[in-house]
């Protein structure tokens, strides 16, 4: 069993959503299962303590094993909608957050109404009683013209469909059906939506509390105005208050609002919300051309990597190097692996979980840059690299 959420500083205050899921868990045997501490477990059903969120994540796993439990029991952070999350500093401070993650709607067709029939002859289930397993009170009413996400994952879960498969093509929105409304892409990824994620697993954040989506960068205006662009072209993405703002520290900031979108990137991609811990899922980059594993490396330098020199022994001149610095071992690996499909030796280090991946070789440095200038939204590391290196070193 994958789980992302092992490095999380996130414990979760008793919640009776989270309680009644560990009891149909404790049913699957949780405890044999897992090596988790049942005392622990017993003390936060009975309120005495908060619950490390990463045993949360394995409750909604076994859950999801069975297809009567309900929907909301089986996935993670709609089973942590409304509870609140804390999280200490090293300094002592304490955050307390309320996570926001209601279902966002899919518009409803006729072949997705033929698929809620299948389940509930599957399940031997009037249509009225449906919406229980999915963690609904009301029934779905036959005029509706929209379905819950939440009621589509326990129809295909029912049904063994792949979600994203069943949904390509469909627009898909919160409670407010202009502002932030997509239409949800391919199954396939393309090289954009790569490169997308590439920004939003460096540079970006999906908050806790609200359905923003933020990416940061600091005076670089021009790559946060191309990212808009890009997500507006992919998602046909509506954005309201297309401005950028100035954070505490001075970075720009470009922020989305939209809860389908925020929903899409945890669900299918594993994205964190909240802090980030550390245990991404690799990316999947088989079957791109050469062409765009270059833009897959600009991005990869615009974000967390660095273009700076190393002295000569003889310290005379500096020459470029190139490194890309992560907490994150499956990013680091991405990079990596990008580097050497594009015909480079880099160097790997770790050291006490700071993942580097390096090219020290002046030479493959320029060649590098040569190879994926064009496809950086701003020159502003590739003029900084000229200025510091010794005659521009050819660049």
């Amino acid at each position: 069993m994958e789980l992302t959420m092992k490095e999380s500083p996130y414990l979760i205050e008793p919640s009776e959503r989270i309680k009644e899921a560990i009891r149909l868990a404790i049913k699957k045997n949780l405890f044999e299962r897992f090596d988790i501490d049942k005392r622990l477990v017993n003390d936060y059903i009975n309120s005495k303590n908060n619950l490390p969120i990463w045993i949360m994540e394995v409750v909604c796993k076994i859950n999801l094993e069975d297809i009567k439990i309900p929907a909301q029991y089986q996935y993670l952070w709609f089973c942590l909608h409304n509870t609140t999350l804390t999280r200490t500093q090293p300094s002592g401070r304490v955050f307390r957050t309320k996570v926001n993650f209601s279902s966002c709607y899919v518009e409803l067709n006729d072949d997705i109404k033929g698929y809620l029939k299948k389940a509930c002859e599957v399940m031997n289930l009037p249509l009225y009683k449906f919406t229980t397993l999915c963690g609904y009170k009301k029934a779905l009413a036959n005029n509706k013209k929209t379905i819950p996400l939440l009621v589509i994952l326990k129809i295909c879960q029912i049904l063994d469909k792949d979600v994203w498969d069943l949904l390509e093509g469909h627009i898909c929105f919160g409670k407010n059906r202009r502002e932030g409304k997509i239409t949800l892409p391919k199954k396939e990824e393309d090289a954009e939506l790569i490169n997308l994620l590439i920004w939003l697993r460096t540079e970006g954040n999906l908050e806790l509390k609200s359905t923003h989506i933020e990416i940061n960068q600091k005076n670089n205006i021009p790559a946060l105005n191309n990212l808009r662009e890009l997500f507006i072209k992919k998602f046909n993405l509506k954005i309201v208050n297309p401005k950028f703002y100035k954070g505490k520290r001075g970075e720009d900031k470009f922020i989305i609002s939209s809860s389908p979108l925020r929903q899409f990137l945890c669900l299918r991609y594993n994205l964190p919300i909240g802090y980030k811990t550390g245990l991404l899922s690799p990316m999947k980059t088989e079957n791109f051309s050469k062409e765009d594993y270059k833009t897959f490396m600009a991005s990869f330098i615009q974000t967390e990597g660095c273009l700076s020199y190393n002295y000569t022994r003889n310290k005379k001149k500096k020459l470029p190097k190139f490194e890309f610095t992560v907490k994150d071992k499956a990013l680091a690996n991405d990079c990596l692996n990008t580097l050497r499909y594009l015909g480079f030796d880099p160097k790997y280090y770790n050291k006490q979980n700071i993942f580097r991946v390096g090219l020290y070789s002046h030479k493959d440095v320029i060649e590098l840059i040569n190879q994926t200038k064009e496809y950086f939204f701003n020159d502003i590391k590739i003029k900084y690299l000229k200025e510091i290196c010794t005659d521009g070193i050819g660049l």
